[in-house]
């Protein structure tokens, strides 16, 4: 048993040695211990949340646009969509362009908010079509801003 128990004494001893093993990596001393319950629970809920966003989020082409957020229709929208018809109709909206550009106020009382909607999508004169690509949110949004304008 002399020579086989020592070598299996031996191995006992390399066993218990390798636990207790540390390599120095740039003057800092790096055990071979098991990772932390905590850290595997972490990883684990990180885990599941990434399958979970990775099912439900929406592709790049299914977000909203710059701007376009899906906010419904408001008169807030419309005002931000406005600032397309300041060159033309002045920064009041009271009209411009030595005249050619009529008042947009009362504009939605006039021409009702189906012929705001078809001069933005069609033009008119001398105005381009600006709400031809609009979605029909915002061609409402405008409307809702337009009525504000008294």
């Amino acid at each position: 048993m002399g020579k086989g128990g020592d070598n299996m004494s031996d191995k006992h001893n390399n066993h218990e040695h390798h636990e207790e093993h540390f390599d120095e990596v740039m003057g800092m001393k790096q055990g071979h211990g098991k990772v932390p319950r905590f850290l595997i629970v972490v990883y684990a809920v990180l885990a599941i949340w990434a399958v979970g966003y990775a099912l439900t989020v929406k592709g790049i082409d299914e977000r909203p646009a710059d701007g376009e957020a899906a906010q419904g229709v408001s008169a807030e929208v419309g005002k931000g969509l406005s600032s397309q018809c300041l060159a033309c109709h002045g920064a009041d909206f009271k009209g411009g362009m030595g005249g050619v550009a009529p008042t947009l106020h009362g504009v939605v009382d006039k021409l009702k908010p189906e012929g705001v909607k078809e001069v933005l999508t069609k033009g008119r004169g001398g105005m381009p079509a600006l709400g031809a690509s609009w979605t029909p949110d915002q061609q409402d949004s405008m409307v809702e801003f337009l009525k504000t304008l008294k």
